[in-house]
Order: C-alpha cells, then sequence, then structure tokens
C-alpha cells in the first residue's frame, strides 16, 4: 500500500511540476500588457496599463488567432488535463486538453495580480510594472484515508523594464 502511495505521489509531482511549467512559459512569452508594444515608448505611465486582469472580448486560450496576447489574459484561466479513458465535462473548464499516457485528471487554475516591487508576494489593486502569474495543479486522484489532496503552486513575476 505505501508503495502505490509513493508511486501517487511521484508520478502527481512529475506531472503536476510540468504542467505548471508549461503553462507559466506560455504566459510569461505573451506581452506584458495589451497596451505594450514595441512601437511604446520606454517612458510610458502606468496609467495606461489595464486596470483589469483578464482576457480581452472575443480571446479564447489556444485560440488560433484569436489567442491570448498578454500575461493578464490568463487571470482566472481553468483548463483541465484528462487521458482518453476519461473525457467528461468540468464545469467552469476554460478548456479540456486531452494527454495520452495520463492515468488521472489534472486541474490547473492561474491567477495573474500586480505585485509591489519591494515585496513581491504582496498583491495590489495599483497598476505596477510587476505583475505576478500563480499557477495551481491538482489532482483528484484517490488518497489514502485522511490525507488531503494534492496541490502544487508555481508562482513566477513577470516585469516591464
Amino acid at each position: 500500500m505505501e508503495t502505490n502511495d509513493v508511486t501517487n505521489s511521484s508520478e502527481f509531482g512529475i506531472a503536476a511540476v510540468s504542467l505548471a511549467t508549461s503553462l507559466v512559459e506560455e504566459a510569461m512569452g505573451k506581452m506584458f500588457d495589451e497596451v505594450v508594444a514595441d512601437t511604446v515608448p520606454p517612458t510610458m505611465a502606468l496609467s495606461i496599463l489595464s486596470t483589469t486582469l483578464q482576457k480581452e472580448s472575443g480571446e479564447r486560450y489556444r485560440g488560433g488567432t484569436n489567442d491570448f496576447d498578454d500575461i493578464d489574459d490568463y487571470n482566472n484561466l481553468f483548463v483541465v488535463y484528462t487521458s482518453p479513458n476519461d473525457m467528461s465535462a468540468v464545469a467552469g473548464a476554460d478548456t479540456i486538453l486531452v494527454v495520452p499516457g495520463l492515468r488521472a485528471r489534472y486541474y490547473v487554475r492561474a491567477r495573474v495580480n500586480y505585485v509591489n516591487s519591494t515585496a513581491l508576494d504582496d498583491t495590489t489593486s495599483a497598476r505596477t510594472w510587476h505583475k505576478k502569474i500563480r499557477v495551481e495543479v491538482t489532482s483528484p486522484r484517490i488518497l489514502p484515508i485522511g490525507q488531503a489532496q494534492d496541490t502544487l503552486v508555481y508562482p513566477a513575476v513577470m516585469s516591464y523594464w
């Protein structure tokens, strides 16, 4: 019984880190903000940055020409990774991605907030040159009695200079 617990825990850890890293790297490859482009002078004011951190109208996660274009589009994203054997719907999911070889379902949620430059763990409603993405990965796999659900938290900060 303990061997199965260790195997399941290890499998969850490897898959969860891979899924979280992939999402963070994808988000970090986008622009800092909708208004930011190479043609914007570096002396722009904070006041032109987005006040609401969310996807713009018509944008979809991995939506081809309507794909996310800046990091705050990932705010409140909910992606489910599942095996081909478990294609059931999940309430509230933005998308369900089928991955052959997965033995459990993985729920991936992202949050994006502005953060203070002197305390990167402190979110703020004020616009700053720093946004933090926090990705949480959970799996509702069968757990031994008395154990809590596994959760991996992966934070990263994007700054605009």
